[in-house]
């Protein structure tokens, strides 16, 4: 019994240095914050895993809605990406933007996530977002209705590619299909977007052809009301 009871002082000193060290670390600055710099290893892993393990779980709770997109609901839902998500997830065939390459931790491959997550997973980080990495959650501003089509069209990535995808973007535009982020209002009863912060375009049409897209368009402007998924 004295070995167990001098194991278990052993143990808990220990967990009291971790504890202060982590304390001191904190305290006095030392803790790397900047986005240009990566996680400590333990520090990336733990919160990797509770990222992961957290989606999971929270979207068991999650009665999946699996869409039937019609041709008008799936323009709708391009439109939706363009605005909302194509800013920090690259959409299949593209480059990723000048915003994305400076995101830490970066935006998934949504053509990945398609693979690796249910849908339900897809809805719930869409509608409530992640914490600590650009991530929104679009559900404060977007609803049901416009977010499970959105899932569905990012389920399609895989099959896609990239000259599907264009295709849909070009058809999309070509019918003057926008995406309206008119969600809100200011404490002066005006619309604005939420997300924003301002009334953006909405037509498909205004954005700069595949080749330059997302690329000085946000060198400078940073257009953070597209941190999607």
């Amino acid at each position: 019994m004295k070995a167990w009871g001098l194991a278990i002082k052993v143990l808990l000193a220990a967990l009291l240095l971790v504890m202060a060290c982590g304390i001191a670390v904190i305290h006095t600055g030392a803790y790397p914050v900047g986005a240009n710099e990566a996680h400590w290893a333990l520090t990336h892993r733990l919160l990797e895993t509770a990222r992961e393990r957290s989606v999971v779980r929270a979207a068991r709770a999650v009665d999946a809605r699996l869409e039937q997109l019609d041709e008008n609901a799936l323009l709708a839902a391009v439109a939706g990406f363009e605005d909302m998500c194509a800013g920090c997830h690259a959409p299949p065939g593209r480059a990723p933007t000048t915003l994305a390459r400076g995101l830490n931790p970066p935006a998934p491959d949504l053509s990945i996530s398609a693979r690796e997550r249910t849908a339900a997973q897809l809805y719930w980080v869409t509608r409530h977002g992640i914490r600590m990495t650009g991530m929104p959650a679009w559900g404060v501003t977007h609803s049901d209705d416009e977010l499970w089509p959105l899932v569905a069209l990012i389920q399609r990535f895989p099959v896609l590619g990239g000259e599907g995808y264009e295709r849909l973007r070009s058809a999309a535009q070509a019918a003057g299909v926008g995406h309206d982020h008119d969600h809100g209002h200011d404490d002066n009863g005006q619309n604005v977007n939420r997300v924003g912060g301002h009334q953006p375009s909405h037509e498909l049409g205004d954005k700069p052809a595949p080749d330059q897209a997302h690329d000085h368009d946000q060198d400078h402007g940073h257009r953070h009301d597209a941190h999607g998924h």
